[in-house]
């Protein structure tokens, strides 16, 4: 794991470091998709791969006239600019707008109840008899005494100090919820990016040494009928539904260095995208975030604290995803990393779907906990990473 001797001084820190990464992964050698044509390597995942999430452009005020004779699309012999309609335009721009204030409005009509129920297992590490659990979570249910508005987070901490981290964030995040409460209740996305930024002004000025060390933090916050997912880091969440059968959703996407735009805002600043380079010089296991001295390591391009990360580029905004409640949606899941790991989506599913209509959300939890941690067993035999999830029931 992280082997990282510190010692810091009152004028200057001195930092010396054994390169080991900042988050111990099985090394396996699997071509990264997104560098082509390079010797890159990256782990593979029975998981789904998230959408990229990409946004959309505005349409251009160009008309393309294609080739005839060429059966693409993309060969272009000829373009004329088109008269733009600023009336039209005009018009449009306020039914958008009406449509967007309408879908951020909550409809206090859409009533809902919660059940949730949290699970946490220190992972094993050969060799390391003293390791503590490094996960943390955070539980806000009935806002305001509503039934119907729940904050729930999970955070993951990495380096020698990461445990101090969430540690920080499970404290500091239920008072600065409490302090938000309106402005989360107006404005979520708005109300979640304050509070966010907050727990990172906290780290920068409390005693931990943040150099190192650092935590995902993945918020999930309901509010009738919407749902609003905050992520930073590779800590997930997900939703699951139940129509004719159990379908699952990404609520958040992994913050990684193999995330194309993720990876070009960390070379704009001056950073290294690589894997672990082993004794033999061959690279090893996933996408890496390095500086030009070969430090951190860090495997994800989003977190709070990672200062020396931070300073090529890592960041400590949140991605915050708006999502519509439907009756259809059943169960709510937030988790780190340990969760996810080994898991595929079918698998999760037969964890949780036969518990829900008995209302049986502690047995769901169980056997969630016990698969993930045979999954573990079975892939990496003497590691198991820490595990830390949270399960929400919804009743309509």
């Amino acid at each position: 794991m992280n082997q990282y001797n510190l010692s810091k001084g009152k004028q200057q820190k001195k930092v010396n470091l054994i390169l080991t990464p900042l988050k111990l992964e099985t090394s396996l050698y699997v071509k990264n998709q997104y560098f082509e044509n390079s010797s890159y390597y990256q782990r593979s995942s029975p998981r789904t791969i998230l959408p990229q999430f990409t946004p959309q452009k505005k349409k251009a005020q160009i008309s393309f006239q294609e080739s005839k004779n060429s059966p693409q699309s993309s060969l272009i012999t000829s373009f004329k600019v088109r008269p733009r309609n600023f009336h039209q335009e005009k018009v449009q721009f306020q039914n958008n707008l009406i449509k967007v204030q309408s879908r951020l409005i909550p409809d206090d009509s859409f009533r809902f109840k919660a059940k949730y129920a949290v699970r946490t297992r220190k992972g094993v590490q050969l060799g390391n008899a003293s390791k503590v659990n490094q996960d943390a979570y955070v539980c806000c249910a009935k806002i305001e005494n509503n039934e119907c508005i729940h904050l729930f987070a999970i955070c993951d901490g990495h380096g020698e100090l990461g445990h101090l981290v969430s540690g920080l964030i499970k404290t500091q995040l239920p008072i600065l919820v409490s302090k938000n409460k309106m402005m989360l209740e107006r404005n979520s996305s708005q109300g979640l990016m304050i509070i966010i930024q907050g727990l990172s002004d906290m780290l920068q000025q409390s005693h931990i040494d943040i150099s190192f060390s650092g935590s995902t933090l993945v918020i999930v916050y309901v509010q009738n009928n919407k749902i609003y997912c905050a992520n930073l880091g590779d800590s997930r969440a997900i939703l699951l539904s139940r129509e004719d059968k159990w379908k699952m959703k990404p609520l958040s996407r992994d913050h990684k260095p193999s995330c194309k735009d993720e990876a070009d805002r960390i070379l704009a600043n001056g950073g290294r995208i690589d894997p672990l380079m082993n004794s033999l010089g061959l690279f090893v296991g996933p996408l890496r975030v390095w500086t030009n001295q070969n430090v951190p390591g860090l495997a994800m391009t989003r977190s709070l604290g990672d200062e020396i990360a931070h300073s090529v580029g890592v960041s400590d905004k949140p991605e915050i995803l708006q999502f519509d409640l439907e009756r259809s949606d059943k169960v709510i899941v937030l988790g780190s990393d340990g969760l996810f790991e080994f898991l595929s989506d079918d698998q999760i599913i037969n964890c949780i779907s036969p518990y829900y209509d008995t209302s049986n959300i502690e047995g769901a939890c169980n056997q969630l906990l016990l698969s993930a941690c045979n999954s573990w067993m079975q892939k990496c035999n003497s590691l198991i990473d820490d595990i830390t999830f949270i399960v929400l029931f919804l009743t309509y």
